[in-house]
């Protein structure tokens, strides 16, 4: 039963990251619209924190109730790996209605400049039909195992902050003290 509600409270980090990096998509998306200026590098830096923080939190939490005494790094890194893995499903499903509904047209110009280069370095007719099908397929598969490659590389540096409760060590002396009290 603990482990089902630990592996459910798991789940909501990863939830919570992928509805936190779908919010500061949205809000890059209506600043570039409306405002007009580049915030490529903020936005990438706040998805970079919320990553950071909720793999944090995600860690934290399957220290204190799911690995107790025997927390180890594969363990934290495993942690952060699956809360990574349920924003990556979030983030590839609100990609996929970005690409399909709200903004549309950015993608259709997107694929228009690249099958653009490509006639400009000489690809035969025949591959630009099965680019113009195969780019936002590709986008979607490339956004999943971004998020999957952050959510590594985050839980690979806070792993290793978390250590495993030890047992206290005993000098000889302490040993020697406790034998002659009892």
């Amino acid at each position: 039963m603990e482990k089902r509600a630990t592996f459910g409270s798991l789940m909501k980090y990863g939830a919570l990251l992928g509805l936190a990096l779908i919010i500061i998509a949205l809000i890059d998306i209506y600043l570039k619209n409306f405002i007009a200026h580049d915030t490529s590098l903020i936005f990438m830096l706040l998805k970079a924190a919320a990553y950071v923080f909720f793999i944090y939190c995600a860690i934290r939490f399957a220290v204190k109730y799911l690995y107790a005494a025997n927390y180890s790094f594969s363990k934290g890194v495993k942690v952060g790996l699956f809360v990574g893995l349920i924003a990556a499903v979030l983030i590839t499903v609100y990609q996929y209605i970005e690409m399909k509904y709200i903004i549309p047209d950015v993608y259709q110009e997107r694929i228009e400049i690249a099958i653009e280069e490509m006639v400009d370095r000489g690809v035969p007719e025949e591959a630009l039909g099965s680019v113009n099908a195969m780019m936002p397929i590709g986008s979607i598969i490339g956004s999943f195992l971004q998020a999957l490659l952050i959510s590594l590389l985050a839980s690979l540096f806070i792993s290793p902050f978390f250590k495993k409760q030890q047992p206290k060590n005993f000098n000889n002396e302490q040993i020697n003290n406790e034998q002659i009290d009892n």
